[in-house]
C-alpha cells in the first residue's frame, strides 16, 4: 500500500511538472497580459557560469515562468476579481493592487475606486525620498557643467480631490521636499500648481481609469517647461486632434469594478508635421548587450484603446530627429509618464534621446562620449519616487 501511494505521489507530480511545461512553453506567451501591468515581459535568462553561480538565472528563471504562463491575463484577472469583488459598490473602497514599476520588484499597494474613477493612493517613504534625491544628486555631479539639469516630478489626481486626499500622504509635500533637497544645480520644473487649475477647472488632464495623465495634462506640463528651459512652445490649436474611445486602463484591471466600464477614457492626442514621424527605436531586452533597431511612431493607433499607443509603449532606447526650432539636443531619463509628453517636446528640439532605466543594459556615458547633450532632464511621477529599486536603475545605468 505504501509503494502504490508512493508511485500515485511520483505520477502526480510528474503530471504537475507537465503541466507547468504545457501552461509555460506550449500554450502563446500571453502578449496582453504586459499592456495590462504596463510593463515588459520577462524574456529568457542569459545563461553564463556567473549568472548560475550567483543564483541570478534561477531568480531570473522563476520571473520568467511567472510571466510567461500561457493566458496569463485571465488567471491575474481571475485572482484580483476574487480578491476584491467583495463589498465593491457605487460609493467605492479601498482595494489592495499589485504595486509594480515594471521592474519585477513590486509589492502590495491601495487603490481608491470612487463612483466614476480609481486611483492609486500615495504613501511616503522617507527612505526612497532620500534615495531618489541622492540619485539626482549623482547626475549633478557626474554630467558636464556645460550640460543644463532638470527635474520634474507629476503628481496625480487624487492629491486634487479634497475629499479623497486624505486616504493617503500629501503628494505636494513630497514633491516639496524633494525639490528643496534636490543639488543646486538642478532646475526644478513645478507642474503641481499648473495641473490642479485645470482639472479643478474639470479638464481632461488625467484619466479615469488608469494611473497616467492624458496628452492634454502632458500639454500644459509641457508649456511650464517651456519657462523653465527657455524655449518657445507651441499651442494647441496648431495640432490636428484625434480620439481613440473605449480606454479601460491599467487601473481598472486592478479594480475590478464592473461599473467603471460605464465611465471607461478616451485617448486623446494632438499631432502636427513635426511630431507625427516616425523615430528610431534600439530595444536591448531581447538578448543582453545586443541591439535590435526598429522605426516606431508617436503616435501607434494599431494598437487601439491603449497608452502603449504613445511611442508604442515603453522603450528602452528612442531616438527622435526632428526639424525642431531650438537646434538642441534634450536627454531624458523618464518613466511611462513622459510618453504622453515626448511629442509635444518634438516641436522644440531637433533631437531627443529617451532613456527607460527599466530595461536600457548600455550606459549613459556612452552617450555622452557620442552625442553633445544641451539639456538633461529627470522626470517621473509622483509613485516613481518610491520605488527603491527603479531609483538604484537609474542610478546604475549612468
Amino acid at each position: 500500500m505504501q509503494t502504490a501511494r508512493r508511485i500515485l505521489t511520483v505520477i502526480a507530480f510528474v503530471l504537475f511538472l507537465v503541466a507547468g511545461f504545457v501552461t509555460v512553453v506550449i500554450l502563446p506567451r500571453d502578449e496582453a497580459a504586459s499592456q495590462k501591468e504596463n510593463r515588459a515581459l520577462a524574456d529568457f535568462p542569459n545563461v553564463s557560469l556567473e549568472s548560475v553561480s550567483s543564483g541570478k538565472f534561477a531568480s531570473d528563471f522563476e520571473t520568467y515562468l511567472s510571466d510567461n504562463v500561457g493566458y496569463r491575463s485571465a488567471f491575474t484577472d481571475f485572482s484580483s476579481g476574487y480578491k476584491n469583488k467583495k463589498g465593491i459598490n457605487a460609493f467605492g473602497k479601498i482595494v489592495e493592487s499589485n504595486a509594480d514599476m515594471g521592474t519585477g520588484e513590486g509589492g502590495v499597494g491601495r487603490l481608491l475606486v470612487t463612483d466614476d474613477r480609481v486611483m492609486e493612493i500615495y504613501k511616503a517613504d522617507k527612505q526612497a525620498q532620500d534615495e531618489y534625491i541622492d540619485m539626482v544628486d549623482f547626475y549633478a555631479k557626474k554630467l558636464p557643467e556645460s550640460i543644463k539639469m532638470y527635474s520634474m516630478i507629476i503628481p496625480t489626481q487624487i492629491d486634487f480631490m479634497p475629499f479623497y486626499n486624505t486616504v493617503g500622504d500629501s503628494e505636494k509635500a513630497a514633491i516639496d521636499y524633494l525639490y528643496d533637497n534636490f543639488n543646486d544645480r538642478i532646475k526644478n520644473i513645478n507642474v503641481y500648481d499648473s495641473l490642479k487649475a485645470h482639472f479643478e477647472q474639470g479638464e481632461y488632464v488625467y484619466f479615469r481609469t488608469d494611473h497616467h495623465w492624458t496628452q492634454l495634462g502632458a500639454y500644459y506640463a509641457y508649456h511650464k517647461m517651456a519657462e523653465a528651459m527657455g524655449f518657445m512652445p507651441l499651442y494647441i490649436n496648431e495640432f490636428e486632434k484625434g480620439e481613440v474611445k473605449d480606454f479601460t486602463g491599467y487601473l481598472y484591471s486592478q479594480a475590478e469594478a464592473p461599473y467603471l466600464y460605464d465611465h471607461r477614457d478616451t485617448i486623446e492626442y494632438y499631432k502636427n508635421a513635426l511630431n507625427d514621424i516616425p523615430f528610431d527605436c534600439m530595444t536591448y531586452s531581447y538578448i543582453p548587450g545586443q541591439a535590435f533597431p526598429y522605426t516606431g511612431k508617436m503616435f501607434d493607433t494599431s494598437r487601439g484603446a491603449s497608452y502603449t499607443m504613445f511611442l508604442g509603449g515603453d522603450q528602452p532606447y528612442i531616438e527622435i530627429n526632428t526639424n525642431g526650432a531650438t537646434k538642441k539636443t534634450l536627454l531624458m531619463l523618464k518613466d511611462s509618464y513622459s510618453n504622453a509628453l515626448i511629442p509635444w517636446l518634438a516641436s522644440s528640439y531637433s533631437k531627443i534621446i529617451v532613456i527607460d532605466a527599466r530595461t536600457f543594459d548600455q550606459t549613459i556615458t556612452k552617450i555622452l562620449n557620442t552625442t553633445p547633450i544641451d539639456d538633461f532632464l529627470i522626470t517621473n511621477y509622483i509613485l516613481g519616487t518610491n520605488f527603491r529599486d527603479y531609483i538604484k536603475m537609474c542610478r546604475d545605468i549612468y
